[in-house]
């Protein structure tokens, strides 16, 4: 009996090392690299006898897209969230979804450190006004980490590596993940509290490291930020949503806040909105997993990922 063959599709751009592999299998007929195509358009595509698919966050992988693509199989979600795919519409039809959930660890902890930084000391203010020729040393009073209390919100693989670094930088690590025991936050690095609402109240750094869900959507919102603690920094490298922006900037104003460091958005691009323009937040382009390294590993990962869901081998990362 001849073995199948693969048609694989490419919506988001993968690392050429990740292409390679998926080129090099030798059940694999096609692959087809066409970003930039979205719904109706990537639905017809897909419908042209498409096996796979694998996309980054850009690509929207939703219900009607999913009916249209009958030959699917497997998505592949090259990173770690999925909130970009419709899942149930995955499950009824039989998709399987696969995601490279390691890949990025080390390249979004060293970032959301590279925040804090830039937060504490006004790294980012401080260049600009002295490329603007401004010499103002005085303005530029900045806070320091060692002794201060970091505040994890989620210490799955991601917030555990923060905590490693934090605890190197001399700063008391609290962690609150409802998924996981106070054991097993311990053994991240982290010190177990019961509530958010403590944590708030005790964290001069409050990060986030948490998946955008129903669950998360607006968790650190106006209530939360009126039970943080005064004078606290927020970070937000995990999923837009998780926090509520228009309470951080009200948090921000207020002075509740003392300053944001922020990679990721409700909407992508934000725009130059209120809150992106504000004098003390320090915002990037969800960049935090854009290192070398980190796009070699998750192209790699995701593509064995792919090919072993399509030959019907055991998954290491099935999310569906």
């Amino acid at each position: 009996m001849p073995q199948p063959t693969w048609r694989i599709f490419i919506a988001d751009p993968i690392h050429a090392a990740g292409e390679a592999l998926l080129r090099a299998a030798a059940d694999v007929t096609e692959v087809r690299v066409e970003p930039g195509l979205a719904g109706d358009a990537l639905a017809a595509r897909l419908a042209q006898g498409f096996h796979a698919l694998i996309v980054r966050s850009r690509t929207r992988v939703t219900a009607d897209l999913l009916a249209a693509a009958t030959g699917l199989r497997v998505v592949g979600r090259a990173g770690v969230g999925v909130d970009n795919i419709d899942l149930d519409a995955a499950r009824q039809r039989g998709v399987v979804v696969v995601n490279a959930p390691t890949a990025s660890t080390e390249a979004v902890a060293e970032h959301t450190l590279a925040l804090l930084f830039a937060v504490a000391r006004s790294i980012a203010q401080a260049d600009a006004s002295l490329k603007a020729g401004r010499w103002e040393k005085k303005r530029f009073m900045g806070i320091e980490l060692a002794g201060r209390t970091l505040g994890l919100i989620g210490v799955g693989r991601i917030g555990a590596a923060v905590a490693r670094r934090a605890a190197g930088l001399g700063m008391t690590v609290l962690g609150y993940d409802p998924y996981l025991t106070a054991e097993e936050i311990r053994d991240r690095g982290a010190r177990p509290v019961p509530t958010l609402e403590e944590l708030l109240a005790q964290a001069d750094v409050v990060s986030v490291h948490v998946p955008l869900t129903p669950q998360t959507r607006g968790l650190l919102g106006p209530t939360a930020f009126e039970r943080l603690k005064p004078g606290a920094i927020v970070l937000g490298t995990a999923r837009g949503g998780v926090i509520d922006e228009d309470a951080l900037l009200a948090a921000l104003e207020s002075g509740r806040v003392r300053g944001a460091g922020l990679d990721v958005f409700a909407q992508e691009p934000p725009g130059p909105s209120p809150l992106v323009t504000h004098p003390r937040v320090v915002v990037t382009p969800h960049i935090a997993a854009q290192t070398e390294e980190a796009q070699q590993r998750v192209a790699r990962d995701i593509a064995t990922e792919v090919l072993a869901a399509l030959r019907g081998e055991p998954l290491r990362w099935r999310v569906v």
